[in-house]
């Protein structure tokens, strides 16, 4: 007998992808309206690795809780997590560039349409060199929300001055065949 899956789940790694497409794409509109003075987000990550240039954003899954299977599909929540470091040359400015970067990834997140995390889009991303997402089935995203703000500060070990970190927690309801 020959292996079947029994689901054609993608999970979360699709959804990490989207959110980094739709905020290179809605972000100038966002920093027009939250603070034009600010940089675009250049940077962004999916791991560890060199940056160069503030701010810089690192999208992360932060987990996967799975429901029961009453309809005969995959039903879970993703976490993912938007990490961006925000410094300035005045540090006494850094808090308000962090929230008002917050609110920036916050107004994308929360006005992008369920159909925007399941098209293809275009994207600028080394782990996509085709330049074009490959997004969960249409009907899958059910729910996407933001759950969360937190605001630290940290040291950086290139950087060697503190930087403020806003993380952005999103909540996706997802269901898979």
């Amino acid at each position: 007998m020959s292996y079947a899956p029994a689901w054609n789940a993608t999970f979360a790694k699709p959804l990490l992808n989207q959110l980094i497409a739709i905020i290179q794409r809605d972000q100038p509109a966002a920093l027009a309206i939250v603070n034009s003075n600010l940089s675009p987000i250049r940077e962004f990550h999916k791991g560890p690795g060199l940056r160069t240039a503030f701010p810089w954003l690192t999208v992360a899954l932060d987990g996967l809780t799975f429901s029961p299977d009453p309809l005969g599909t995959r039903q879970y929540q993703a976490r993912v997590l938007l990490v961006l470091d925000v410094g300035q040359f005045d540090q006494e400015m850094a808090q308000d560039t962090a929230q008002d970067y917050a609110r920036v990834l916050d107004m994308i997140v929360t006005t992008a349409t369920l159909a925007d995390f399941t098209t293809p889009l275009p994207v600028q991303q080394e782990t996509l060199p085709g330049g074009v997402t490959v997004p969960p089935a249409p009907g899958t995203v059910k729910d996407v929300f933001i759950d969360s703000h937190a605001y630290s500060t940290v040291t950086l070990e290139e950087i060697g001055a503190p930087v403020l970190r806003v993380t952005l927690r999103v909540l996706f309801e997802m269901e898979e065949v």
